[in-house]
């Protein structure tokens, strides 16, 4: 075979390739997606996982499917969504603690350089609870405690929410609260409402049910402002601490490598979604805002929060475990 015939065998060969991923991209999804959530049932992350599967899935004509892999902070997750073909048929939800856990963990995965931005979903604070037991009625009292007796206060994992506004509080209000991680919010809650531990910054949606239960009472929310659903509970601010401030994202991502078109139409169908008054009204009465936008602008996210909690854990003396 001279050079010219093998030059146009390999670009026959390299066109067939181009015409079945195209075929393959314009056929997805043919079979059901998996949806990655690095977090158990019942708590906000898999609570938005599943709006957003069910939404996709109605939208799509194809079933999501749940696969809850909590573990480390959200990192058992994110290396199955690294390692996951970048077909379209898995995808992952992710939080803040993808970015927090690159910065204070060892973890397998570059945060930047091994997932696909497809669009954020909804921002939120957390809240300050302790057990409905217990004396403290304001983080002063918190404070105050923490300065006569050793406290403790549980979290989702190393790396989550409420890890770091456990360790800004320590930095803020001089004390040395021991974190104590757990493989969910949700158990953490429970020993809050138990006595167990002393305290916790939870997700609205994971504390309100043992609140309203009268098990949990709720102290301060992270937020700058206040809490449109939570009016009554004051910041962290206004409670002696300005400045402290944190807000939880939530996203939804793909393995690196994503065709830029199924990119676009997922980014297209979480837009809308987002936009629908029933979705609009659930994230937001779980005490959260709706948060879609193109996957630029998550990708910006990513890389300033790497920026941020680096700059913050040197603040707070915290080394890569």
């Amino acid at each position: 075979m001279d050079r010219q015939a093998i030059l146009l065998a390999l670009l026959a060969v390299a066109a067939a390739g181009t015409s079945i991923d195209a075929s393959a991209q314009a056929g997805w999804p043919s079979r059901p997606v998996r949806l990655l959530v690095p977090a158990q049932p019942g708590g906000s992350t898999d609570t938005l996982a599943r709006i957003a599967g069910q939404k996709l899935g109605d939208a799509l004509g194809q079933t999501f499917v749940i696969d809850n892999r909590s573990g480390a902070g959200g990192t058992v997750a994110a290396e199955t969504l690294m390692r996951a073909a970048p077909d379209g048929y898995t995808l992952g939800v992710a939080y803040t603690a993808l970015t927090v856990n690159a910065v204070l963990q060892k973890v397998p995965y570059d945060t930047l350089r091994d997932f696909t931005p497809i669009s954020l979903i909804s921002t939120s604070p957390l809240v300050l609870v302790v057990g409905a037991n217990s004396p403290v009625r304001a983080v002063k009292d918190l404070v105050q405690m923490a300065k006569a007796k050793p406290l403790s206060y549980g979290s989702a994992g190393i790396g989550s929410g409420g890890h770091v506004c456990g360790e800004l509080l320590n930095l803020m209000a001089g004390i040395k609260a021991v974190h104590v991680p757990y493989k969910g919010a949700g158990p953490a809650s429970a020993d809050v409402a138990a006595g167990q531990i002393e305290f916790q910054f939870g997700a609205q949606i994971t504390t309100q049910g043992l609140v309203k239960a009268g098990r949990l009472r709720m102290v301060a929310v992270t937020s700058a402002k206040r809490a449109s659903t939570l009016p009554e509970v004051p910041t962290m601010a206004e409670s002696g601490l300005p400045g402290f401030e944190f807000n939880n994202w939530f996203g939804v991502l793909g393995p690196a490598g994503m065709p830029a078109p199924l990119v676009a139409r997922l980014n297209a169908e979480l837009v809308k979604m987002m936009a629908l008054p029933d979705v609009r009204e659930r994230i937001t009465f779980d005490g959260g805002e709706p948060a879609a936008g193109p996957p630029s602008e998550f990708r910006a996210l990513l890389a300033s929060d790497l920026s941020k909690w680096s700059k913050i854990a040197r603040e707070l003396r915290m080394q890569p475990n």
